[in-house]
C-alpha cells in the first residue's frame, strides 16, 4: 500500500507553524508497514485542494488530510473533498446535540459555523474526537481511502492513534525494528549497510539521522509469519556483527539521557569547559532529570584569557597552537577536571562564524578527558551557519561522550 499527506493551510505555507503532522503520520504509517510516496501542503483553496487530490488519487491507495475542517470560512477541506468525490455533506444530528451539551457545560455561547464541525460527508465512517470538537472521518472510493483529521496536533494525533490502532490496511505480516547508532556519520553507517549482503527480498532497511545517533530501520512485510521473523532476525545479527560497538538502543533512547543514566549507575561525575558552544553542551545534560547527581559544574571561556585563568591553558599554547587546536582542547578538558574533581572533563573549542578569527569557519576540536593515559581529542569540520555548527559540535559530542562511557563503563 502507497499513501499521500496532505496538510492544508496557509500558516503552514507562509511559515507562521511548523507542519509536525507530516512527520507524526510518515511515522505512523511507516510502523504499519505502509509507504508513503509523497507528502504535499496547500492553501485554504478549494480548486487547489480537489485539483490536488486528483494528482494524488493517480499514486496512492490512501490519501490522508490534516487541516480545514474548523469552523471558519476559509475551512473548506470538507467540501473540497466532497466535491473531489461528487457527494454531499449533511449534518449528524447525533454529534449536534453532543456539541451543543458541551458548549452548555463550559458557559459558551454556540454560533451557527460550529455545526461545520459536526458535518460529515456522505458515505464516511465518522473517527470521533475525544480531545476537540471536530469530526474526523473515513471515506473509501475506487479501492482506496481518504482518512480527514483536524489541524491541531493535540487533536490530530491521538485521532489518528486510536483509528490505526482499530484498522488493518494489509494482508501481510509487517514487523518493524529500529537499531540506533552512535558514533559514526549517517553516510558511513549508510556505506557499510550497503557493502553487506542481504539476501531477503522482503525487508527494507533505510537509516534516518536525528543529530546525536542515526537510527537504522529495518522493515519486512511477508505473509509468512515465521519466514519474516526469520529474514528480520538474520538482518539484526549482521547489522550487530557490523556495528555492535556503535549500538547503544533499540527504541531510539535519547542519548544525553543514556549519558546521565551510565554516570549515575557508576557514580561518575562530569564537568564541561565549552567555547564554540557557549553551554549548549552541558544544557543538553541539565535537561535530563537526574543531572544533577552526575554534573558538576560548566564553564564558559570564550577568550584566551578566560582559558588560561580559569582552566590553567598555558599562554604558551595558546601562542604557539592557538585557541583552536588540538592541544588546547585537552588542556581545557585536564583543566576543568582538575579545577571541579570530576571523573571526566569535556570540552569544545572552535570557529562558528559567520567571520574567521584565527581558522576556518567550522573548524573544531573537542576532548573528553580522564587522565593522561586516557582521553579523547577529535577533530571536526563542521559546514552551515553559525547555529547549525554549534548544533553539529554539541550533537557529535554527546554521541562521542555516549561511545566512551559504553567502551568504559556498566550501563
Amino acid at each position: 500500500m502507497k499513501a499521500s499527506i496532505l496538510t492544508v493551510g496557509k500558516e503552514i505555507l507562509i511559515g507562521s507553524i511548523t507542519n509536525t503532522n507530516s512527520k507524526y503520520i510518515s511515522d505512523k504509517l511507516t510502523d504499519m508497514g505502509i509507504e508513503v510516496n509523497r507528502q504535499v501542503s496547500v492553501d485554504d483553496n478549494l480548486d487547489e485542494i480537489v485539483n490536488e487530490l486528483k494528482y494524488l488519487k493517480k499514486s496512492s491507495d490512501l490519501i490522508v488530510i490534516s487541516g480545514g475542517l474548523g469552523p471558519t470560512n476559509d475551512d473548506i477541506t470538507k467540501e473540497a473533498v466532497a466535491k473531489f468525490l461528487n457527494r454531499k455533506i449533511y449534518l449528524d444530528e447525533d454529534e449536534k446535540e453532543k456539541m451543543i451539551d458541551r458548549f452548555t457545560k463550559f458557559g459558551r455561547t454556540m454560533t451557527p459555523n460550529n455545526l461545520k464541525q459536526v458535518m460529515l460527508i456522505e458515505g464516511s465512517e465518522k473517527i470521533e474526537n475525544k480531545w476537540g470538537v471536530a469530526l474526523g472521518e473515513s471515506i473509501e472510493f475506487d479501492n482506496k481511502r481518504i482518512i480527514l483529521l483536524p489541524g491541531p496536533p493535540d487533536e490530530m494525533e491521538p485521532m489518528l492513534d486510536y483509528y490505526l490502532a482499530n484498522k488493518s490496511f494489509t494482508n501481510e505480516n509487517i514487523i518493524i525494528k529500529s537499531i540506533d547508532i552512535i558514533g559514526l556519520g549517517e553516510s558511513v553507517i549508510e556505506d557499510r549497510i550497503r557493502k553487506m549482503s542481504f539476501e531477503s527480498n522482503n525487508v527494507s532497511i533505510n537509516t534516518f539521522a536525528h543529530g546525536t545517533y542515526t537510527e537504522v530501520k529495518i522493515i519486512g512485510k511477508d505473509t509468512k509469519k515465521e519466514e519474516l521473523q526469520f529474514s528480520i532476525e538474520k538482518v539484526v545479527k549482521s547489522l550487530y556483527a557490523e556495528f555492535n560497538a556503535h549500538i547503544y538502543s533499540e527504541n531510539n533512547d535519547d542519548v544525553s539521557g543514556e549519558i546521565v543514566k551510565i554516570l549515575r549507575k557508576n557514580n561518575l561525575k562530569i564537568s564541561f569547559a565549552e567555547s564554540i558552544t557557549g553551554g549548549m553542551l552541558s544544557s543538553a545534560i541539565t535537561d535530563i532529570s537526574g543531572a544533577s547527581k552526575v554534573m558538576e559544574t560548566s564553564f564558559v571561556t570564550y577568550s584566551n584569557d578566560s582559558k588560561n585563568k580559569n582552566l590553567n591553558v598555558s599562554k604558551n599554547t595558546l601562542d604557539k597552537f592557538g585557541a583552536i587546536s588540538e592541544n588546547t582542547a585537552f588542556e581545557m578538558a585536564k583543566g576543568i577536571k582538575e579545577k571541579s574533581k570530576a571523573d571526566i572533563g569535556v570540552s569544545t573549542t572552535g570557529e562558528a562564524g559567520p567571520n574567521s578569527s584565527e581558522t576556518e569557519v567550522g573548524n573544531v576540536y573537542t576532548c573528553i578527558y580522564f587522565s593522561d593515559d586516557n582521553y579523547y581529542t577529535k577533530h571536526y569540520f563542521f559546514s552551515g551557519d553559525r547555529n547549525k555548527i554549534r548544533r553539529s559540535t554539541v550533537n557529535r559530542v554527546l554521541s562521542q561522550i555516549l561511545f566512551v562511557l559504553r567502551k568504559n563503563f556498566k550501563e
